[in-house]
């Protein structure tokens, strides 16, 4: 199969250790990455390090802990170093849940960051809620987490699924001219938010989702989905699903001579996605859509993924990372996912600088919250007062390597 225009296979980054335990994996910093002369600050991360997801957990907390390494090989902040306690929760909902408890239990636990999936944030979002603890970067566009009065205790550093649908929605009807939808959909709480999500998009548009199928999460048994909505006369199909679901339905709809545009949302990765389809000819690819919430990993010009590269190639040593771990063909780490998780640790040590030597977690959500903007080299992320969301950026590709429109686009 031939490469991703735009994409260049990286080498494996080098990284911390792994220490695995029956129920979870946990994943420490090691004390020679804490130069700085103060007392560690902890942050906790709840992810999934296993299952069909669990390659999106491993390069998070990667892109997470390349930023901790940087801070922490510079004297960590105001004196005071960095760690990173990662566990397992398979993005189970209930393990999600046990491991907030873990951290709230712990009471060395300053925030919790880089979650994965909108079902185990909303069972972790009110435990830490309840213990006064900062939930901060989950890797969800979900709009639950955006209800500022129910969780202010939540800072969202990605765009909503909301308005990455509007984005793929606003493209496929004026730039594509389709007009008859369908959608597969996970069937768990991220799946029926992004479908209602859709619902309304479309609603805007006068149009209606004409067919529609789900299957259960955490599975790759997805064909039938497809033939349910063969008879409906579609021309755009919207995947709710994991990289690994959507490229199934992908393969299989290839393969059985349909010609729809099939749209994905962020949370598939566009590379994993990729990987895991057939040997699609550019045509096919150009059909072949995906929102993404942080800027094109492989572009030069921005300071902020030259920062990351180099942060993320100066880890020590990934290489204990299984394959079948990682979920790819390939183990490579600069990809969106990654440059997601430097970007929340990069938020977390800004916010945390203007502190002090003494950080509360009051000081800290409040300081976070504030109109001011984080600057994260040419990366700004504000989040407007009353709110808890900082950024509304969304990039349109297709998989045959083109960028159909920018954040700056919309």
């Amino acid at each position: 199969m031939a490469q991703m225009p735009g994409r260049k296979n990286r080498p494996a980054v080098r990284s911390a250790s792994l220490v695995f335990a029956a129920s979870c994996v946990m994943w420490l910093a090691p004390p020679a990455a804490a130069q700085g002369d103060g007392e560690v600050i902890i942050f906790g991360q709840s992810a999934c390090f296993t299952g069909p997801n669990g390659h999106l957990g491993v390069r998070l907390r990667a892109g997470i802990d390349a930023a901790f390494r940087e801070a922490n090989g510079q004297g960590g902040v105001n004196g005071r170093p960095l760690e990173l306690v990662a566990i397992d929760d398979a993005y189970e909902p209930q393990r999600a849940a046990e491991n907030a408890e873990r951290f709230v239990a712990r009471r060395d636990v300053f925030a919790v960051i880089g979650g994965v999936g909108t079902p185990t944030a909303k069972r972790i979002a009110p435990i830490l809620r309840d213990a006064g603890i900062p939930f901060v970067g989950a890797f969800t566009g979900a709009d639950i987490l955006r209800n500022f009065e129910r969780y202010p205790h939540v800072v969202n550093l990605r765009a909503s699924y909301l308005e990455e649908i509007e984005v793929l929605v606003k493209h496929m009807v004026n730039e594509l001219g389709k007009r008859r939808f369908g959608v597969i959909y996970q069937d768990d709480t991220f799946g029926r938010l992004a479908l209602a999500n859709y619902r309304s998009v479309l609603d805007g548009y006068d149009l209606p989702i004409i067919a529609k199928s789900f299957y259960s999460p955490n599975t790759h048994a997805v064909h039938s989905s497809l033939f349910t909505l063969a008879k409906a006369d579609l021309d755009a199909v919207l995947l709710i699903g994991s990289h690994a679901a959507n490229a199934d339905v992908i393969n299989l709809a290839v393969s059985l001579g349909h010609d729809y545009v099939m749209a994905n949302l962020s949370i598939v990765a566009s590379h994993d996605l990729y990987e895991r389809l057939d040997n699609l000819s550019e045509t096919i690819l150009e059909r072949i859509l995906v929102a993404e919430v942080v800027p094109d990993p492989e572009d030069p010009n921005l300071e902020l993924v030259r920062r990351f590269h180099g942060a993320i190639d100066d880890a020590e040593d990934y290489s204990e990372l299984r394959e079948d771990l990682l979920g790819l063909r390939g183990g490579h780490f600069g990809d969106t996912v990654a440059l997601e998780g430097y970007i929340v640790g990069r938020f977390v040590i800004d916010v945390l600088s203007r502190l002090g030597e003494a950080p509360t977690r009051e000081a800290f959500l409040a300081t976070a919250l504030e109109s001011e903007p984080v600057q994260i080299d040419d990366w700004t992320i504000q989040i407007p007062p009353g709110t808890n969301t900082g950024s509304t950026y969304v990039r349109l590709i297709d998989l045959a390597g083109s960028q159909l429109m920018g954040g700056d686009d919309q």
